[in-house]
Protein backbone atom coordinates (compact mmCIF):
# COMPACT_ATOMS: atom_id res chain seq x y z
CA UNK A 1 0.00 0.00 0.00
CA UNK A 2 1.33 3.45 -0.93
CA UNK A 3 1.11 6.20 1.68
CA UNK A 4 -0.32 9.55 0.59
CA UNK A 5 2.88 11.06 2.01
CA UNK A 6 5.14 9.19 -0.35
CA UNK A 7 6.75 11.69 -2.74
CA UNK A 8 5.73 9.56 -5.73
CA UNK A 9 2.01 10.01 -4.94
CA UNK A 10 0.93 13.08 -6.92
CA UNK A 11 -0.56 16.14 -5.26
CA UNK A 12 -3.22 17.30 -7.70
CA UNK A 13 -5.22 20.02 -5.94
CA UNK A 14 -5.22 22.39 -2.97
CA UNK A 15 -6.95 19.91 -0.66
CA UNK A 16 -4.31 17.26 -1.41
CA UNK A 17 -1.53 19.79 -0.81
CA UNK A 18 -3.05 20.70 2.56
CA UNK A 19 -3.18 17.00 3.49
CA UNK A 20 0.42 16.57 2.38
CA UNK A 21 1.50 19.44 4.64
CA UNK A 22 -0.48 17.95 7.54
CA UNK A 23 1.38 14.69 7.05
CA UNK A 24 4.79 16.29 6.70
CA UNK A 25 4.52 18.54 9.75
CA UNK A 26 4.44 17.56 13.40
CA UNK A 27 0.97 18.72 14.44
CA UNK A 28 1.28 17.43 18.01
CA UNK A 29 1.51 20.88 19.58
CA UNK A 30 2.76 24.39 18.98
CA UNK A 31 6.05 24.60 17.09
CA UNK A 32 9.05 25.71 19.13
CA UNK A 33 10.12 28.26 16.49
CA UNK A 34 8.69 30.22 13.59
CA UNK A 35 9.75 28.43 10.43
CA UNK A 36 9.05 28.78 6.76
CA UNK A 37 9.14 25.28 5.27
CA UNK A 38 9.84 24.95 1.54
CA UNK A 39 8.85 22.04 -0.71
CA UNK A 40 8.67 21.64 -4.48
CA UNK A 41 6.13 19.87 -6.66
CA UNK A 42 6.92 18.71 -10.15
CA UNK A 43 4.48 19.26 -13.00
CA UNK A 44 3.04 15.74 -12.47
CA UNK A 45 2.35 16.54 -8.79
CA UNK A 46 5.12 14.39 -7.32
CA UNK A 47 7.41 16.02 -4.78
CA UNK A 48 11.06 16.75 -5.33
CA UNK A 49 13.04 14.97 -2.59
CA UNK A 50 13.77 18.16 -0.69
CA UNK A 51 12.10 19.78 2.33
CA UNK A 52 13.86 22.87 3.68
CA UNK A 53 12.89 24.57 6.94
CA UNK A 54 14.03 28.18 7.26
CA UNK A 55 13.99 28.70 11.01
CA UNK A 56 13.37 31.79 13.13
CA UNK A 57 11.57 33.81 10.46
CA UNK A 58 10.27 37.16 11.72
CA UNK A 59 6.65 37.95 12.48
CA UNK A 60 6.64 40.53 9.69
CA UNK A 61 7.63 39.12 6.30
CA UNK A 62 11.22 39.78 5.24
CA UNK A 63 10.72 40.87 1.66
CA UNK A 64 14.43 40.71 0.83
CA UNK A 65 14.67 37.14 2.11
CA UNK A 66 11.55 36.19 0.14
CA UNK A 67 13.22 37.56 -2.97
CA UNK A 68 16.18 35.22 -2.40
CA UNK A 69 13.84 32.23 -2.63
CA UNK A 70 13.83 32.76 -6.39
CA UNK A 71 17.53 31.81 -6.47
CA UNK A 72 16.86 28.74 -4.36
CA UNK A 73 13.95 27.80 -6.62
CA UNK A 74 16.22 28.08 -9.67
CA UNK A 75 18.85 25.86 -7.98
CA UNK A 76 16.24 23.19 -7.22
CA UNK A 77 14.99 23.36 -10.82
CA UNK A 78 18.55 22.91 -12.06
CA UNK A 79 19.04 19.90 -9.76
CA UNK A 80 15.75 18.47 -11.05
CA UNK A 81 16.86 19.19 -14.64
CA UNK A 82 13.76 21.24 -15.42
CA UNK A 83 12.98 24.87 -16.06
CA UNK A 84 11.96 26.88 -12.95
CA UNK A 85 8.46 27.34 -14.41
CA UNK A 86 8.00 23.56 -14.28
CA UNK A 87 8.15 23.50 -10.46
CA UNK A 88 5.64 24.68 -7.89
CA UNK A 89 7.12 26.20 -4.71
CA UNK A 90 4.94 25.15 -1.77
CA UNK A 91 5.52 27.23 1.37
CA UNK A 92 4.24 26.57 4.87
CA UNK A 93 4.67 29.06 7.69
CA UNK A 94 4.78 27.26 11.04
CA UNK A 95 4.14 29.52 14.01
CA UNK A 96 2.73 29.60 17.51
CA UNK A 97 -0.49 31.44 18.09
CA UNK A 98 -4.20 31.10 17.74
CA UNK A 99 -5.79 28.72 15.29
CA UNK A 100 -6.88 30.26 12.06
CA UNK A 101 -5.38 33.01 10.01
CA UNK A 102 -4.40 36.26 11.68
CA UNK A 103 -3.16 39.66 10.48
CA UNK A 104 0.50 38.56 10.51
CA UNK A 105 -0.39 35.55 8.36
CA UNK A 106 -2.21 37.80 5.89
CA UNK A 107 0.90 40.03 5.75
CA UNK A 108 2.97 36.97 4.79
CA UNK A 109 0.43 35.97 2.14
CA UNK A 110 0.43 39.48 0.71
CA UNK A 111 4.23 39.57 0.59
CA UNK A 112 4.47 36.12 -1.04
CA UNK A 113 1.87 37.10 -3.61
CA UNK A 114 3.48 40.46 -4.37
CA UNK A 115 7.09 39.31 -4.50
CA UNK A 116 7.18 35.68 -5.56
CA UNK A 117 4.07 35.58 -7.73
CA UNK A 118 3.82 39.17 -8.89
CA UNK A 119 7.36 40.44 -9.27
CA UNK A 120 9.16 37.14 -9.92
CA UNK A 121 6.37 35.13 -11.59
CA UNK A 122 6.80 31.98 -9.50
CA UNK A 123 4.09 29.36 -9.23
CA UNK A 124 3.78 29.17 -5.45
CA UNK A 125 1.36 28.68 -2.58
CA UNK A 126 1.34 29.37 1.16
CA UNK A 127 -0.10 27.39 4.07
CA UNK A 128 -0.13 28.34 7.75
CA UNK A 129 0.41 25.73 10.49
CA UNK A 130 -0.04 26.38 14.21
CA UNK A 131 0.98 22.98 15.57
CA UNK A 132 -2.58 21.67 15.56
CA UNK A 133 -3.78 22.29 12.03
CA UNK A 134 -2.62 23.49 8.65
CA UNK A 135 -4.69 25.76 6.41
CA UNK A 136 -4.16 27.24 2.96
CA UNK A 137 -3.83 31.02 2.89
CA UNK A 138 -2.61 31.50 -0.65
CA UNK A 139 -3.81 28.57 -2.78
CA UNK A 140 -2.08 27.60 -5.98
CA UNK A 141 -3.51 29.74 -8.82
CA UNK A 142 -3.97 26.82 -11.22
CA UNK A 143 -3.21 23.11 -11.18
CA UNK A 144 -1.85 21.30 -14.23
CA UNK A 145 -4.42 19.15 -15.97
CA UNK A 146 -3.51 15.47 -15.86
Amino acid sequence: MTSSLHPSVPVTDDAALTERWRGLLDLGGPPSRRSLVLAWLRRDGTMAPLLIPVEDVPVEPDRVALGHLVEMHAAVAEAERVEPAELHLALCLERRGPAGVGPDDHAWATAVEAILRGRDGLDCSLHIADGRDCVPVLPRPTWPVS
